[in-house]
């Protein structure tokens, strides 16, 4: 069992290069988080301030619209439900008069709600058609309606509204196309402009001033965060020294299936998530141990059938150990099925095939090419060759042969690799890659 105890100075946490990636990501996902906030933000807010704006610039335009059609109410208003000639013409002065103005279009209507006078400015016989759909819908007697419409970049509003005479009695409905000049257009349209751009400042000032105090706040996070971290893998590396004391091969061996497995995982385009799974696993794979007595643990010889059977319980044992650490938890996978074999025959539930979890299948590959190419007190390493033909051998029945294929390829390069290291340089890079995928991911 690996135990990674070195001076403070080298600890991954404190090694320069940890602490500028960890820097790098945290200033990444604050700048990319608080652009997205302020993106929907401005959104939101933009959306909303626009909303009302052009409620208002509507009710704006609408008095003005009122305003000039307010001669064909009160003392001037006609029953025009019986007009004679002399009204007509008064009344088609006036509205000739309007859309000599401002109206594109006025119509008069009698209360039963039939047309009785229109006028057309010249040439906006277009823009009458283009928004009919939206007319003759005619308000109750006390209401009035109104909508606003784009048309060929001007602002329009048709109003519909009812007319009373001096006793406040209906005597028709008057309706109008009314055209925004454009002096009045751009000053709008330079309103809402500039009341948007003070809220994107605002929310823009905002989001800058926001950048410090979540950068702060994150490195405290952060700094909290990789202090669990840290306790939790040194709890890891606690039990390493504990089974390392009873089992001087452990240490060694865990170190470079620790790096084997991470190797092979990385080849297979595993995800962040399960490669940290996978190196817990490797590193606790043989926690049970701890509780198999010495003179079988210790045993140089073959362990005989009663033996064996008291070995195989260290399965479970390090699954009680886990069990008391949700951390520890994610090593579960290897610790309680790495003993599994693909067609079925291994210990302790007999899975076979896709049923063992990937670290598992996954790490079986790697454990046991490393027990073949280690020496031990009872036999001597076999060749990187020779372990792989027993590897291709147990491709089908003990390990997964896709799995296989792949590690096949890797092994003699990474032999190699760990062969040139002894026990401290290489326990120095497995710390080096646990701050890659542990301390810098948090």
């Amino acid at each position: 069992m690996a135990t990674l105890s070195t001076p403070p100075a080298e600890q991954a946490g404190a090694d320069p290069r940890n602490a500028l990636l960890a820097g790098k990501l945290i200033h990444r996902k604050i700048l990319i988080r608080l652009f997205l906030g302020w993106s929907i933000l401005s959104l939101v807010v933009g959306g909303i301030v626009l909303f009302l704006e052009i409620n208002r610039v509507e009710a704006r335009v609408h008095q003005l619209a009122l305003k000039e059609s307010a001669s064909f109410s009160g003392e001037s208003a006609h029953n025009l439900d019986s007009i004679d000639r002399n009204a007509f013409e008064h009344l088609t002065e006036l509205a000739r008069q309007l859309v000599e103005q401002h109206f594109l279009v006025v119509e008069l209507y009698d209360r039963s709600q039939q047309l009785k006078l229109e006028a057309v400015r010249d040439g906006e016989e277009f823009s009458e058609q283009t928004i009919g759909q939206y007319r003759h819908r005619f308000p109750k007697e006390q209401e009035f309606s109104h909508q606003l419409h784009f048309v060929d970049g001007e602002l329009l509003l048709v109003v519909l509204v009812p007319l009373k005479d001096a006793q406040n009695a209906l005597t028709g409905y008057f309706e109008g196309i009314y055209q925004v000049d454009r002096e009045t257009l751009d000053g709008i349209e330079q309103e809402v402009f500039r009341t948007l751009a003070f809220v994107t400042l605002g929310i823009s000032l905002t989001t800058l001033l926001m950048y410090p105090i979540m950068l702060n706040l994150n490195r405290w996070l952060i700094g909290l965060s990789n202090t669990l971290l840290k306790g939790n893998l040194e709890l890891m590396n606690v039990l390493g020294h504990a089974i390392a004391e009873r089992d001087s091969d452990t240490n060694s061996h865990n170190y470079r299936v620790t790096y084997y497995a991470l190797r092979l995982g990385e080849a297979l385009g595993l995800p962040p998530e399960k490669l940290r799974d996978l190196i817990a696993g490797a590193f606790l794979h043989d926690v049970g141990k701890i509780g198999i007595r010495d003179p079988i643990l210790l045993k140089p010889g073959e362990l005989t059938p009663e033996e064996f059977q008291v070995m195989q319980t260290h399965v479970l044992l390090g699954m009680n150990i886990l069990n008391r650490s949700s951390w520890l938890r994610r090593a579960r996978d290897v610790v309680e099925f790495h003993h599994e074999k693909y067609d079925g025959s291994g210990y302790v539930r007999g899975l076979k095939g896709q049923e063992i979890p990937l670290n598992a299948r996954l790490f079986a590959i790697v454990d046991v090419f490393d027990a073949l190419t280690s020496q031990r007190p009872y036999k001597e390493p076999l060749a990187v060759d020779e372990a792989i033909g027993l590897l291709e051998k147990g491709s089908g029945s003990h390990f997964d042969p896709r799995l296989t294929t792949v590690f096949i390829k890797l092994a003699p390069r990474l032999h190699e690799e760990v062969s040139r290291l002894n026990e401290r340089r290489l326990e120095t890079m497995l710390q080096q890659i646990i701050a890659r995928y542990f301390l810098a991911s948090a």
